[in-house]
């Protein structure tokens, strides 16, 4: 038998900085999963989703600024965007401020159906946080919330 090893070491991070990483993957894959498949019957996606629930709470938005808001990219922004567009949920038009630029602006089609997938999304988030008290479900949004507009380091 090997003797112990005395060699001291640094301390390492707690258990649960080594963990946060996964378990903020699992638990989006989890929610995103079950929230694709909820949309599906309204025929969106959470991309979709994302965008038109930013242009209800702020109005006619740049590419560039929805891109910041939902953590998405260019590539994809157009491409969702452009679906929108053609289901009549969004349109472009020139913007008022940058006549180099286009805003982004849900159409009232876009916000009835903004309605019925704001009514799937309460659902899922019932079933996603039920098992949680109402005292773990805000504690769970607000440390979420101080995540994700904490400064990058």
């Amino acid at each position: 038998m090997n003797p112990p090893d005395s060699t001291p070491r640094p301390p390492g991070p707690g258990p649960g900085r080594v963990r946060v990483g996964p378990l903020l993957r699992l638990a989006q894959r989890r929610a995103a999963h079950t929230f694709a498949d909820a949309l599906r019957p309204l025929g969106i996606e959470g991309r979709h989703y994302g965008v038109l629930l930013n242009l209800n709470l702020h109005g006619p938005l740049s590419q560039r600024r929805l891109i910041d808001l939902t953590g998405g990219d260019k590539s994809s922004m157009v491409r969702t965007v452009d679906d929108l567009e053609t289901r009549g949920l969004a349109v472009r038009r020139p913007s008022p401020t940058d006549r180099r630029a286009y805003a982004v602006e849900i159409t009232e089609q876009g916000r009835a159906l903004f309605a019925e997938a704001s009514v799937v999304a309460d659902d899922v988030a019932t079933r996603l946080l039920g098992h949680m008290d109402e005292g773990d479900q805000d504690l769970l949004c607000t440390l979420l919330e101080r995540f994700v507009a904490a400064p990058e380091a």
